[in-house]
This record gives structure tokens, sequence and C-alpha cells, in this order.
């Protein structure tokens, strides 16, 4: 079984002028339209004056007669042996069910064909009925494109669809094509490349040279000078994806057209530029609009008197936009030369990735300058955090250099990612606005698919997050290293994920090979939930510097014990390195498929934001029954979050901080026993089911919004309004919404910078707990917003009770130095005496992760065509 293309379809298509007559011919329609419409433009229409219509006598002014082709005779380009021009339109037939695809769009006809194909009659081996060579089927497009100069995509694109109350139910259930990274430029590919002023044109490449990392072009306008090409001034010709484009951001946009020079044998064509994103937008319909500026200027010695210049570009859609190639992508594709020498040299636990001139180190050495403003003074430095992990046994490798000139050895820094067991990667302004930082990220978490820990560092503000680095870690827990002093607590939970990914934990060491997530491995009676600082087998280990807790009262010697009677998932057994899921989706799929939780509740735990979040999304979205077992050395945690949950559920805690020798804890484990047994029986006389019962998911209560919810958002400068909820995107755990007042910007949120605007409960607030509070009013702006009350991001630092009333006061997260505006009326640092039904909290990335299904269901009753949303399913 095969299915090809009728041989007959794809034979050069002739087709000529209809004022001179000129013959032009090809095998991709898209190129005849192209060069007859560049053609009439420069040769047949003057800027000023008329010209007679060949075809029904017109008069018609010059700068409107192709207007006038397409509009009058439907014109696109005369086919050779006909007097009457005609669109031409090309077929392509599959064999198999004789199916016929049919456009006047050589891209709209392959990505047709191409989903066609896979989806419906993919077999071991397909046969090219052009050459009748026997193809892979994966590589059949390719090998149309290769070899008979056709244009299909190699790539799916993935379009978000419209849904309607008819096709809505279908569409959930609907499978999604795998989505691929950014594409590596091959020979044979359609690319843009920079030549002379700073001006990018349409090429093909030729070839490449791995050695000086340059392409060799050759020109679509057929200019023969510039052809030698650095990867740097070099971007495929196709549609970036989402995630490659954030604020910040280098893109190609188009804007001019160029004339032909027949004494340079030049044809005519498109110029495009190299621009910044400096703000994404969305359309009615959900579209991104991306506007931006040019990054080279006359100063830079750019041409910019051509027509149609302008310093700006403003509202591009995705697929008006390009993304140069990922030069770690393009070494890693040549690594198969690299000798055992190197692979060996380049085997490391921990890659670390950071920014020069976040180092004061660094900078001492000469290896970066000090950005202005920088104080060192407070921050904690990439190289320390380095050499800590390699006092623990960590071999911790970093911005390789060459012992010659002192740059960094791409291809060596390549090589380490590749062969390294975790990613860490110290995230700050200077380090998303950094290419090399940019695209060592890139590669790691999208080619090498690197577990990725993220630590902030750097005396910046947070601008990052709304970069494609912020994009890369949407939905990651990081860890926030900025403070100096807090750098003891924060390395312990650097260490706890380092050990949790690598084979240097001790006697539990963690299997980093890939190991599927699957119900027979992750169905468990029991989840652990604990913090490794009141372990003292992970103190035996090296895992953490300092141990609050005993021997007896150790979470892990406990699940030992219960792991004779139940199946137990622990962190340590359970989580692997070689999966793209993620930390939080496997501890997520663990939550949701136990039978109960035993939480070791400390003050230690209660700091947490790994604990927190999942005793929150266990014990308020799952609704899980929990057992709480106090442990630690004193009972402060009460007054946090998780206090206001355990004490506020009547749950008995089992309190083991007394526990100190071998017969307290007999006594301990009878009791924890005992609790246990009112949810579940021993392992050997049970057999779980394959899936959790029919209506459990309608039982989740998420704090995560759907479609349709009323919400906090976040806008611009850490400020959030009101707004409503269109749609929400998993793959870069992002919402599109709609501001209440009208405005037509900042409309694609993260997960955590959206609340539901709705009271929480009172045990979802506790002292720590981020919340969102409103302070401050702004008014309405002429065609943009109608105005509104101002909420913030804060933190709680007291909750105290009144006459039964809770009332919680606090401070705000971010200040000036963190971009955030702070001369509004009404601005205070803190906010004081707020009840419950003034505050609004977060989703956390469980919630996020694992909303009910019925999330992205609007009614049919409540909704017209009209209002129809454009939803984006994972």
């Amino acid at each position: 079984m095969g299915c090809c293309l009728s041989k007959s379809k794809v034979e050069p298509i002739v087709a000529s002028c209809p004022q001179c007559h000129k013959k032009y011919d090809s095998s991709v329609v898209a190129n005849i339209g192209t060069e007859l419409y560049d053609h009439i433009a420069t040769v047949h229409c003057p800027e000023q004056g008329s010209i007679e219509c060949v075809l029904c006598g017109s008069t018609v002014l010059s700068k409107g007669y192709i207007d006038h082709l397409k509009k009058e005779h439907n014109f696109t380009a005369q086919h050779e042996n006909g007097d009457v021009p005609r669109e031409i339109t090309q077929n392509v037939t599959c064999p198999e069910c004789s199916e016929t695809f049919q456009s006047h769009s050589a891209d709209e006809l392959g990505n047709s064909l191409y989903e066609h194909i896979t989806s419906l009659h993919i077999s071991d081996q397909i046969n090219c009925s052009i050459c009748e060579d026997s193809i892979n089927p994966s590589d059949y497009v390719a090998h149309l494109r290769q070899n008979h100069d056709f244009v299909i995509r190699s790539e799916i694109r993935v379009e978000a669809p419209l849904v309607t109350s008819s096709n809505i139910n279908s569409l959930n259930d609907a499978p999604r094509p795998m989505r691929e990274g950014r594409p590596i430029p091959k020979p044979g590919d359609k690319v843009l490349c920079k030549w002379g002023d700073w001006q990018y044109f349409d090429s093909t490449i030729l070839s490449f040279d791995q050695y000086k990392l340059e392409y060799y072009i050759e020109w679509d306008d057929q200019d023969p000078t510039g052809r030698n090409i650095p990867i740097e001034h070099l971007a495929v010709n196709q549609s970036p994806y989402e995630d490659e484009i954030g604020i910040g951001s280098l893109v190609l946009f188009h804007q001019g057209r160029y004339c032909a020079n027949a004494d340079m044998g030049r044809l005519s064509g498109v110029r495009w530029h190299q621009g910044k994103i400096t703000s994404i937008t969305a359309a009615q319909d959900g579209t991104k609009l991306y506007s931006g500026s040019h990054t080279k200027s006359e100063e830079d010695g750019k041409w910019v008197t051509y027509k149609d210049y302008e310093p700006n570009f403003h509202n591009y859609k995705l697929d008006e936009l390009r993304c140069a190639p990922n030069l770690f992508d393009i070494l890693e594709q040549n690594a198969a030369q690299q000798n055992q020498e190197l692979n060996t040299l380049t085997q490391c636990d921990v890659y670390l990735s950071y920014c020069p001139s976040d180092s004061q180190l660094d900078v001492k050495a000469g290896l970066a300058e000090k950005p202005e403003g920088t104080n060192y003074e407070n921050t904690n430095d990439p190289l320390k955090i380095k050499k800590d992990l390699e006092s623990l046994g960590y071999k911790v490798l970093s911005n390789i250099r060459n012992p010659h000139n002192q740059e960094l050895d791409l291809n060596k820094i390549v090589a380490c990612i590749k062969n390294c067991k975790v990613f860490v990667c110290c995230i700050s302004d200077d380090y998303a606005s950094n290419d090399n930082c940019r695209m060592e990220m890139q590669y790691a978490k999208k080619t090498a698919h690197k577990p990725l820990i993220p630590i902030i560092v750097g005396d910046g503000g947070w601008d990052w997050q709304a970069t494609v680095v912020g994009m890369l870690i949407a939905g990651e827990r990081y860890i926030d290293f900025k403070m100096r002093d807090a750098f003891d607590e924060k390395f312990e939970d650097l260490k706890t994920q380092v050990g949790n990914l690598t084979n240097k934990s001790g006697t539990q060491a963690v299997d980093t090979t890939a190991k599927p997530t699957t119900p027979e491995n992750t169905k468990k009676d029991i989840f652990i939930s604990y913090c490794w600082t009141n372990s003292h087998l992970s103190k035996e280990n090296n895992e953490i510097k300092e141990l609050v807790g005993n021997e007896w009262n150790d979470p892990r010697r406990i699940k030992s014990l219960l792991a004779k009677k139940y199946n137990v998932w622990l962190d340590i057994e359970q989580l692997t390195s070689g999966q793209m899921t993620g930390m939080f989706e496997q501890i997520t799929t663990g939550l949701i498929n136990s039978k109960v939780v035993c939480a070791f509740v400390s003050s230690q735990y209660a700091r947490s934001e790994n604990c927190k979040m999942e005793f929150q999304f266990a014990a308020k979205s799952l609704k899980k029954p929990f057992i709480p077992i106090c442990v630690g050395e004193d009972m402060a945690w009460t007054e946090s979050v998780i206090g206001a949950l355990v004490m506020g559920s009547g749950v008995p805690i089992v309190d083991m901080l007394d526990v100190r020798k071998d017969s307290h804890l007999e006594k301990k484990m009878e009791e924890i026993m005992e609790r246990i047994s009112e949810f579940i029986q021993p392992a050997e006389e049970e057999v779980m089911s394959d899936s959790p019962p029919p209506d459990y998911q309608s039982a989740i209560k998420s704090r995560a919004p759907r479609v349709g919810d009323h919400v906090i958002s976040h806008h611009f400068r850490h400020a959030y309004y009101t707004a409503t909820i269109l749609s929400f995107n998993k793959e870069d755990m992002t919402y599109l919404i709609q501001w209440d007042d009208g405005d037509p910007s900042g409309r694609n949120p993260r997960y955590d910078q959206v609340g539901l605007n709705i009271e929480p409960d009172e045990d979802d607030i506790g002292v720590g707990e981020k919340v969102f509070f409103p302070q401050g009013q702004y008014g309405g702006t002429e065609g943009n917003n109608t105005g509104g009350v101002r909420y913030h991001e804060g933190v709680v630092d007291s909750a105290v009770e009144r006459n039964g009333v809770k009332y919680f006061s606090g401070h705000h997260v971010r200040g000036g130095d963190d971009g955030k505006w702070v001369t509004y009326r009404g601005y205070d640092y803190n906010f004081h005496n707020m009840t419950v039904a003034e505050l609004r909290i977060a989703p956390n990335a469980m919630d996020a992760l694992f909303m009910p299904s019925d999330a992205f269901r609007i009614a049919a009753s409540t909704r017209t065509p009209e209002s129809c949303f454009v939803l984006v399913f994972p």
C-alpha cells in the first residue's frame, strides 16, 4: 500500500504575462504567481499614468492594474496554451482512497496532503509514483520536496480550532499531532539571509561549512554577490512557534519591496529586517499580535531611505515573522563527528548555565563587564553555587572557554549539555537578554530534553518573565536565589532537586534513564509528602546541610515501615529525570493515583513551595484523605496556610515531635497504621482499579480558572485588573483573557498571574501565603479602557481574629527595583486588616496542569456563534 502524487500533476506549468507574453515555468505554483506579480509591478506599472488592459481594453491606473486583473479576470497567471487568463489550480490525489486535494496555494495543498497521508495511510514503506523509490513514511514529504520540487511543509502546524457547540466535545477528544522543535537549516531549504546594509532577502541553502559556521547560498533574485552567510545572519523561511517569541526576542519582519536590476541580473522581491519585539497583544479572535522596532539604525549603517521605511512595526501575526536557528541545535547535529575523548571529558552531573555579568568573580576576571547600577553585595554568585555543588561530590561544568582566547567553546558546551544529567539555569534579566544563555536553555529543554532546575539570581528585576526564557519555564517551580542572606535555605532546596535527578543522592540512587509514568508504577496506596530537611537518612546521605528532627521521626524511615504492608509513593524512588513531563506532572499523577496522603508537616514543610503545593492540591483540589504527622522541632507551622488547612479540617494530628527511641516509634506506628486502615486495606488484599471513579474529575475543586470565569489578571508592571478567561494553553501555561475595561493589550498572562475573582476559603490563606490585594483606582483612557480597581501581588505577614472575623496584613511582593509602578495614588508598601472577602489567590501549577476536562467546555445554550472562543487543546 502506498500514497503518491499523480505524476502529471507536478510537471512544469508554463505561464506568460498578458502584456508582453514573457514566459515563466515552474513545478511550484506559488513561484509563478510571485514572479508574474513582480514582473507586472516592476515592468508594466509605472508609478504614474495608466495602462490599457489587453484582455478587456479598459484603461486602468497603473498602480491598480494587478487588482483589476484579479477582480475582473480572476487572474493569477496565464497558461501558455490559453488565450483566456485563468487561475492555476494544482491537484494531488491519494491512490489509496482516491481523495483529491485542490488548491491555488501550494502550502495549503501540501499541508492537506501531508496530514491525510500521515493520519490515514501510513504503512511500513511508501512507493513514490514519480521515481518509484521506496520511502520511509516519515521521510516521504521531504523526499517530494527535495527530489521533485514540490512544496509540501515537512512539519504540521497545529492551529487552534474554532470551537462551536457542535464540535467542542469532539475537539476535546481529538488526537493532537506531535510538535517538533525549531528546524535546523540544511541544503535545499528556503531561508532569509543578510545582505549588505542590514537587510534580509530570500535565498536557498546550497551547503554548510561546519568549521566556519557559514552557509553558502543562492539568492532567489539571482544576485551573484554576498553568498557566504554566517549562521547568525540566516533564518529558515517558515513561521516560528509561539514559545519562540517573547518580549525582547529578535525576529525578522518584512517591510518594503525592491525592484529588479537588469544590469546585475537581479529580480525584484521583499525586504526583511531584524527587529526586537516590544509588545504582544491579542486580536479579538485570540490571535497573538506582535509589535516592535528595528534593531539597526542609520548609525549602524542600515539603509533607512527605502520606500515604506518605518522605525517600528505593528501587529504582525506569527506567520509574518521569522526566527534565526539555535546555534546549539546546529552544533549538535554535527555531534556525530565529535571524538570519544570529547564525550568523555564532557560527561557531568550538572551543567550550570549562567550569564557572566551575574557573576562578580567573572567580572573581576575580566570575562564580563559589570552592568551599570549592579550591586553584587546582596546577590549570590552562580560560581559559588557551582563550588558548593562540587563540594558535595557532583561534577559541575559551565561556560567552557577556549584556553587560548577565553572565548566560549560552543562545541564543548553543546557536548556538556548533551551529556549532563540535570541542567541548572541561573535566570536573570541579563540571562534572558543574552543570546548564548537563551540558546543554551532552548537546546537543553527542547532538543536535548534535559531535566531543568531554574534558579533566580542577579540584581535586576523580573522582566525576564515576559521573554522566551520565561515562557520556557512556564509552570515550573523556580528557586529564588536573589538574596544572599537566604543562600543556605535555598541551597538546601537546590540540593534536594539535584539529588532527585542524579545518582549522587546516596543509598536510594535514582534511575536517570527515562522511566515512563505509567499506571503500573504510579498507582500507590500511600503518598508520602515531606521535606528533606526533616529526614535523618537525607542527612546521612549528605543531601542536606542541617537536620531538623531525629532518626525516629524520619519520614523516609516511616515509609520503609509502611512499605512492609502497603504500596507507598516516595519521591526519590518515583521521580525520573529522563521525561519531558516534568516533576510537577509526575508528583501530580502520584497524588491522583494514591488513596491517602501521609503529610509530614513541620515549619520547614510549611516554608517549602513544593510541599505546600503538594498538600494544597491533595487536600483542596483532589479532596484526598490525609493524615497529618507532625515532625521537626516546633509547631510554628500552624500559623501558615498548611496549619490553616490542617487545623480547619478537624483531622487529628499524629504528634511525633517527642519520639526519641524505638519504643516510642513502635507506638506511633500503631497509631499511623490504624489511621491508614480507615481508608485502605493492605496491598495483598486489594487490587487497585485501572482508573479513578467515573465522577472523580467532576469532584475536583480546582483553583485554576476555566473558560468564562471572571478573574484578576496581570497586565504590565506588576499590576492586576479584572478580566474574563477565553482560553488556556497547557503547552506554555498561559491564558487568553478579555479585559473588563476593553483594553486590547497584555492579554496572555501566565497561570500564576491569574486568580479567580471570588472569595477564597479561609484555609487558602495563611502567614507567608501570596495573595492579590486591591490598592488604588485608575481612570479610563479614551479609545483604550474604562478604568477600575488595581490589584497587586502581596504576601501575608500576619493574621488576627477579631469578633470571629480574620484580618490579614502584609506587603507588596514587588517594588520599584522589580519594575513595578509605585507612584500611583494610594500606593502603600503594606496592606492592613483585609478580610478574606477582599483577597484573591492564584492557582498553583498542579491545579493548572490537571484542570478537569470540563474546564474547556462551554454550554451550548450560553454561546452564540459570534461569541465562540478559540481554544488551544494540548
